[in-house]
């Protein structure tokens, strides 16, 4: 009696954590909004196809005016370590070390994010653009990795967010931006993770669909 006592309270603690986990990720939803308000506060209207999602956080008004900077990168990080975090958590849970290499990554991918937000694009170019690419492979190595774990829904909804994310790369360093332009692709290409993890922690709140 007391063992089974033991475990139904560990049972109760693992599945406490574990709803934690998809609630963080389902809260990133937050982060388009607030691109919305921090958008609306320009004088000069931003450009969802031509303004690259990082303009939103500039401090200065050398490339871009961006009044409520600090919200958006303030987003940035919340929304990285929502991810990040969430990840961990699931990853701690995981029965295989393949998928909690897969989690890892992911929540590696949320702490690139986090920096981004801490170095806005008009600061130091440079480690902003690095974080930001070290982000990119970060969510497509996790969600390739998570691919081949999950089995069923989960199978193909990170599969397909997995290549548009690829795709949405690609276009954003090709010459035009494959006339999707700089905000479009860039969209296409970083932001497939937020998408994923919300359609993750809905499908995963269903059923583990993880391969044993």
């Amino acid at each position: 009696m007391r063992s089974q006592h033991m475990w139904d309270n560990h049972y109760g603690d693992v599945m406490k954590h574990r709803r934690a986990a998809l609630a963080l990720w389902v809260a990133t939803v937050a982060y388009w909004p607030l691109q919305v308000l921090v958008a609306s506060s320009w004088s000069v209207p931003y450009s969802i196809r031509d303004n690259v999602i990082s303009d939103l956080g500039a401090v200065t008004c050398e490339k871009a005016c961006s009044p409520d900077h600090a919200l958006m990168n303030a987003t940035f990080v919340g929304v990285g370590a929502a991810t990040a975090l969430g990840a961990v958590i699931l990853g701690r849970q995981a029965a295989r070390s393949v998928t909690r290499w897969g989690y890892g990554l992911v929540a590696a991918s949320g702490v690139a994010t986090i920096v981004v937000g801490f170095i806005p694009l008009d600061t130091i170019p440079v480690a902003h653009a690095l974080a930001a690419q070290i982000h990119f492979g970060l969510q497509v190595a996790g969600m390739i990795v998570l691919a081949i774990e999950y089995t069923g829904s989960l199978f193909w909804w990170t599969t397909v967010c997995a290549a548009v994310s690829v795709v949405g790369g690609i276009a954003f360093v090709s010459p035009g931006h494959w006339g999707l332009g700089a905000g479009y692709s860039e969209r296409l290409a970083l932001d497939t993770l937020n998408v994923w993890t919300i359609g993750a922690a809905l499908l995963l709140a269903r059923a583990p669909a993880v391969r044993r």
